[in-house]
């Protein structure tokens, strides 16, 4: 069984990245195992809406920053890109927004628009999805470097390594997928065929953690400082690692059990820099709604009508936006006239995208009887 290398640095600050980012990646074998003059290298950081770094939503500017300063250094040919999540309008105040257009510009490299490069279409032996559509800028470059954000996710668990490759799918397919796939599980085996599918391609994973984001993630859950930035060759066994680490029993992941990741693979990680109880990990809040996955299969089948969470609107917040209408792939949420949205519950699949998609954390988690006396918030 080969050994995986990770590399854990303790970074309490993003004025001092530079040294951390560095640092991991020596411990990994130096930039130049990863990569080779001329190569044309994608940057993928998380730019899942245009939101301040400070938030925790996206991967920080100053680790994308270190990462291209690395790449050219080696001779290659930097590039940066995301596909944001939902049905996003306006590319430029979300490049603006999350300052990847100021860190592209002062370094002099490309700043890809996923959904303007075009994509193709590939059959991943998806069983819910014939045929994936992944950005040409994914598809046309010599290799990936993923740079994800830390963070809880309301459907999934955990947002890292894997994760953070649905935004090589561009724009509005990743809504659409999401109605063949709303299940945990299904989206699960979505994540891991597209992640097999670009194994290869990825030359490191490399996440920030700095400032990461518990409870109900992606994007309304709390900012924790966990000062923390970890990178490896291997993607899943780094998440796999980081969730293990965070107290999270690794074998209800329905993406590290499509890839037999078990404690056993673990026991085989070469770890590097920092001791794991450097960092600020412990008590970690995972989403409360993800409480349900707890719960023995059969069980869920005989109460089912009477144990769920749905996606509620708290009109207090909303300010009608309608992202969330624009990002439910059920078409469940409607506003007549310049009324509040609604949820039509009949409609609603829980997958939880509208939750993900709302920049200003209007939408809760409504609750059965049943769920508010087995599922309590942390």
């Amino acid at each position: 069984m080969s050994v995986t290398k990770i590399s854990l640095i303790k970074c309490d600050d993003y004025s001092k990245a530079d040294n951390a980012v560095r640092e991991a990646v020596r411990l990994l074998g130096c930039i130049s195992v990863f990569i080779s003059p001329s190569e044309k290298i994608l940057i993928k950081p998380n730019l899942l809406s245009p939101k301040d770094p400070s938030k925790a939503i996206t991967t920080h500017p100053e680790i994308v920053r270190v990462v291209i300063k690395l790449v050219k250094e080696a001779g290659a040919v930097p590039a940066v890109g995301d596909s944001p999540g939902g049905a996003i309008r306006n590319i430029k105040n979300l490049w603006e927004t999350t300052q990847m257009e100021r860190i592209c510009k002062e370094e002099n490299v490309e700043l890809i628009n996923f959904e303007a490069s075009g994509s193709k279409e590939f059959d991943i032996n998806d069983k819910n999805i014939k045929k994936v559509n992944f950005s040409n800028a994914a598809l046309d470059c010599d290799g990936i470097i993923n740079l994800p954000k830390l963070k809880t996710h309301a459907l999934m668990s955990f947002s890292a390594g894997v994760k953070n490759l649905y935004g090589l799918v561009p724009g509005l397919m990743k809504v659409e997928y999401h109605k063949y796939a709303f299940k945990s599980k299904d989206f699960a085996d979505l994540l891991t065929n597209i992640y097999l599918f670009f194994k290869d391609k990825i030359r490191f994973t490399l996440i920030d953690g700095v400032l990461s984001m518990e409870g109900n993630g992606p994007s309304a859950g709390e900012v924790r400082k966990t000062n923390l930035i970890a990178a490896s060759s291997d993607t899943a066994v780094l998440d796999a690692y980081l969730l293990n680490e965070l107290n999270y029993d690794i074998s209800n992941s329905g993406i590290l059990k499509n890839l037999k990741i078990t404690k056993d693979i673990l026991k085989t990680v070469e770890v590097s820099g920092e001791k794991s109880e450097s960092f600020n990990l412990k008590k970690f809040k995972f989403p409360s709604v993800r409480k349900l996955d707890l719960f023995p299969k059969s069980l869920i089948r005989i109460l089912g009508k009477f144990l769920w969470v749905k996606a509620d609107i708290n009109e207090k917040i909303c300010v009608k936006c309608m992202l969330c209408a624009r990002a439910c792939p059920a078409e469940a949420i409607r506003a007549a006239g310049n009324q509040y949205p609604h949820i039509d519950a009949e409609k609603c699949i829980s997958c939880f995208c509208c939750h993900e998609m709302c920049p200003h954390k209007a939408v809760k988690f409504k609750k059965s009887m049943l769920a508010k006396i087995f599922i309590k918030e942390n």
